[in-house]
């Protein structure tokens, strides 16, 4: 451990409501401060505390702040901590301090993490800190800052640590950005850590640049396991709700409160963000403040590094970016996998990971967003069925218009037809009786079964009309009876009679009525094809009124859909806007 410029203060809000309510709050203390926004730690809970805890802690950051520089000027430090004589104040955070010290009895220097509560110090703290203490003593690795001691002098508990005089990685992103090989270098160094740290059980869970220490040759190492699960372990001091982590860095798992999902691709996602940080010189997610910062690391995505650093190699920048997949199953299954693709990357040998393709972002960003998604889904849906039942109606409405065109043309056809041939019966009748010629009567017999043919067709075509068609067939029955009479009496030689019958009135009121009976058929026929056509034209335009109400919903849920799709736009990257 050693000085930092920004120390690593945990912030803590209590909410009597919900996570929103102390998100508001923290956005309220943090607002303006985002130069620290990457680097300070955040724990936001749902849970009450004891009312005698309580009176212990801080009202708000704001105070906390003022206390702590109040405190830095008046208190003097202590002598000495147990068996460790104090040099100097390396930081101090929410819940500890941590100084330089120097171990009498072996003769080195450490850094001292103490709880600045001591004996009046919370449950909740000092099983964090506990927990802190058992996770770095399960690991034995030249990357993680190594625990020396665990004690308690005169009520305040202690950690006694390995000292790095090197600085954190959070002072040299000050300065000068790394090259691409030295960022990948760095972080597989990290990676490997974690993937000892995970095999032993241990999620880090706050990995950033100033947890990243240098001793003096400049080996990087992990410190600060303050937030850390133990995977073996209930983790009974943390609810689910809470939100902890580092704004910069904590994955969405984290920034939603979903506890119980951290795990070892959590610290992936954070080192992907450390990575992510060195080659684009900033953090995957800046807000304007805490609360649009959270929000972005739940539902925006990272700006393409290539695009504020074109000398960022393709692979390196894939490799980041998979890191910071929002769905954990996304991400490299473990830091051991991420370790090897940086490693395949140093070598020049093909990585593993490949950029999503669009059709991947698309479902990434569907399975994040299911109200925008199902108004989209919805929206084509209602277009899908406006289609098709707009082309079903068009092509069934012409598919009638058509079919009574064509009974019209047809049954007109059967009436010319039907006149033809009964002024050609009337004519052979009235031609047999003037002439004696039998081939009168061969021609009456050869075209009266057409018309009576005819007659019935029409009345199948024009169910309709059946009524007018019958009064019509009823009438040629009957002249057909006469006419039949009349071919009789000039066969037997009774011309003039045969005559004076189809001359007769009662002969010419049945021609009338049948006259009549076709021209009240062509009437019906007419209006009932007009009655048709203004059928098939009103509902074609209630389908147009219906039509359009789908129409104006499917563009009011295409608006909220595309209004939502730039939202996330313009959170996920700020350039946009």
């Amino acid at each position: 451990m050693q000085s930092e410029q920004d120390p690593d203060e945990k912030v803590t809000q209590h909410a009597d409501d919900d996570t929103n309510n102390a998100m508001q709050d923290i956005a309220h203390t943090c607002n303006g401060l985002q130069d620290t926004f990457e680097n300070e730690t955040i724990h936001v809970s749902r849970e009450h505390k004891e009312p005698s805890t309580t009176s212990t802690q801080a009202a708000s950051t704001g105070t906390q702040r003022a206390t702590t520089e109040e405190s830095r000027k008046s208190t003097d430090l202590p002598a000495k901590i147990g068996s460790y004589e104090i040099v100097a104040e390396l930081g101090r955070g929410g819940m500890g301090v941590v100084y330089k010290a120097r171990d009498l009895r072996l003769k080195r220097t450490v850094a001292l993490k103490v709880i600045l509560a001591g004996t009046h110090a919370a449950d909740s703290e000092r099983k964090r800190f506990q927990t802190e203490a058992e996770s770095v003593a399960r690991l034995k690795h030249q990357n993680i800052v190594q625990v020396y001691e665990v004690g308690e002098s005169e009520g305040h508990p202690f950690l006694a640590l390995e000292y790095c005089s090197g600085g954190s990685l959070a002072d040299r992103l000050k300065g000068k950005r790394p090259s691409p090989r030295e960022a990948a270098a760095l972080v597989a160094s990290l990676s490997d850590a974690m993937e000892h740290s995970h095999l032993a059980g241990v999620v880090h869970r706050d990995l950033k640049p100033a947890n990243v220490l240098f001793d003096a040759d400049g080996t990087p190492k992990i410190a600060d396991f303050g937030l850390a699960k133990k995977l073996d372990e209930d983790e009974g001091h943390t609810r689910t709700g809470a939100i902890m982590g580092s704004l910069g860095y904590m994955s969405p798992e984290q920034a939603s409160g979903q506890n119980a999902n951290t795990n070892s691709q959590t610290d992936v996602y954070a080192m992907g963000a450390i990575l992510y940080s060195l080659l684009a010189g900033h953090p995957p997610f800046q807000g304007s403040n805490a609360i649009e910062t959270l929000n972005l690391v739940m539902d925006g995505e990272p700006i393409p590094i290539r695009r504020t650093n074109p000398t960022c190699p393709p692979d390196l920048e894939t490799i980041s970016l998979k890191c910071l997949n929002k769905l954990p199953s996304d991400r490299y299954p473990t830091s051991r996998d991420f370790h090897h693709d940086l490693t395949r990357y140093m070598k020049g040998e093909p990585i593993h990971a490949r950029p999503s393709t669009t059709y991947e972002q698309l479902f990434s960003w569907c399975r994040r967003n299911p109200l925008p998604t199902t108004v989209a889904i919805a929206s084509v849906l209602m277009l899908a069925i406006l289609s098709a039942s707009f082309a079903w109606i068009a092509h069934r409405n012409q598919s009638v218009i058509q079919t009574i065109e064509i009974r019209d043309m047809r049954v007109e056809e059967l009436r010319g037809k039907i006149l033809y041939l009964d002024e050609v019966l009337t004519n052979s009748c009235a031609l047999a009786t003037l002439t004696d010629d039998p081939k009168w009567a061969e021609r009456y017999q050869q075209y009266e079964p057409e018309l009576t043919a005819s007659i019935d067709e029409a009345v199948a075509l024009v169910p309709d009309a059946k009524s007018e068609l019958d009064k019509v067939n009823d009438a040629n029955g009957q002249l057909i009876e006469l006419e039949a009479n009349a071919f009789a009496l000039v066969k037997e030689g009774r011309s003039t009679e045969a005559w004076s019958l189809i001359s007769s009135d009662t002969y010419q009121l049945k021609k009338r009525d049948y006259e009549h009976g076709l021209q009240v058929f062509s009437r019906k026929l007419r209006d009932h094809s007009e009655e048709t056509v203004r059928a098939a034209r009103s509902e074609a335009f209630a389908f147009l009124i219906t039509a359009i109400v789908f129409a104006v919903l499917v563009l009011i849920f295409f608006a909220i859909g595309l209004y939502s799709f730039f939202r996330m736009i313009r959170k996920s990257d700020p350039a946009f806007s």
